[in-house]
This record gives C-alpha cells, sequence and structure tokens, in this order.
C-alpha cells in the first residue's frame, strides 16, 4: 500500500496516489556470518487513486513501476540452530511509466526486518516486515494548482520462499 505522493491543500486534504499495487520480487543475497548483501528486483503494476475521508475513485493499470534496491542487511539474533532475525537496508531506484506521460525515476530508502524459518532440503520461509520512501512519482506540472507533491511512502509485510545454493 502507498501513503503521500500527493496532498491537497483545502481543508478537504484529498490525494492522488497509487492504488492497489500488484507486486512480483525477486532477489540475489549473499550471506557472510552475520552480514549480507542482496539486490531486490520488483516490478509493479498500480492504478491511480483520488483518496479523500469517504472515498477512493481509481483508475486501472496506470502506472508500471521497475525497481532494483541494493542493500545490506546484519543478523540481529539466531533463534534455534537456523532461524534468523535480520535487519535489512539500503538504497532504492524506480524507474516509473505512467500511462500517456513521461516516464521518470525516483530515488529513495528502504529498510525491513525478516525473519527465515528453514524447512529442509536448502528451502526456508522468510517472513519480512517493510517499509520504503522515494519522492512523488508525480511531476508538478500534472497537478492540479491545489495539489502538492509529497513523499510517497509504503509499507507491507510479505512472505515467502527461499531457495539456497
Amino acid at each position: 500500500r502507498y501513503w503521500g505522493g500527493t496532498i491537497e491543500t483545502t481543508p478537504d486534504e484529498r490525494s492522488f496516489r497509487p492504488y492497489r499495487p500488484t507486486v512480483l520480487v525477486a532477489v540475489l543475497e549473499r550471506r557472510s556470518g552475520s552480514v549480507g548483501a542482496a539486490l531486490r528486483l520488483k516490478y509493479a503494476d498500480a492504478s491511480l487513486a483520488l483518496e479523500g475521508s469517504d472515498a477512493v475513485v481509481a483508475v486501472k493499470d496506470v502506472f508500471t513501476v521497475v525497481s532494483a534496491a541494493p542493500e545490506i542487511s546484519y543478523r540481529l539474533l539466531t533463534l534455534g540452530l537456523e532461524n534468523e532475525l535480520r535487519l535489512h537496508a539500503g538504497t532504492l531506484f524506480e524507474y516509473w511509466s505512467v500511462e500517456e506521460e513521461d516516464s521518470r525515476i525516483r530515488v529513495g530508502a528502504h529498510g525491513a526486518v525478516s525473519l527465515t524459518l528453514p524447512v529442509g532440503g536448502g528451502f526456508a520461509l522468510s517472513l519480512a516486515a517493510y517499509g520504503a520512501v522515494i519522492g512523488s512519482p508525480f511531476e508538478e506540472t500534472e497537478l492540479l494548482e491545489t495539489y502538492e507533491r509529497r513523499a510517497l511512502w509504503r509499507r507491507g509485510v510479505s512472505g515467502g520462499l527461499r531457495y539456497r545454493l
């Protein structure tokens, strides 16, 4: 889910933002001891929404986002023999393709806390809570006079299956 993007400067405080993204992520990671390095690659499609306190109006398939997020991680603690709790942080580079508008690149930061639970045969379950922030995906010239750009925040939870090579 996204928060921010724009805010209306009237008392209504409605905002335009990307809405209900469908996200696919692949991660390449190398760990050595308690430190790790990774590259997260993401593809997402999202709608454009005008959201107020009582209603949301959305236009489907307006945004396509491709991102690369290099990161470092640190093992905070080990639970049992192989279960790990890790802290992740890094930069975020995103390419936003906007229907009928020029594409744009945004840079930001991301962080997460993850728990890895081995299930055998080189496989492990990974659970994470994450957050990220980038500049507004909107250009100033695309907004009505009563709107101003705001940083775009997202947070969420994810689950995945890891395979150790």
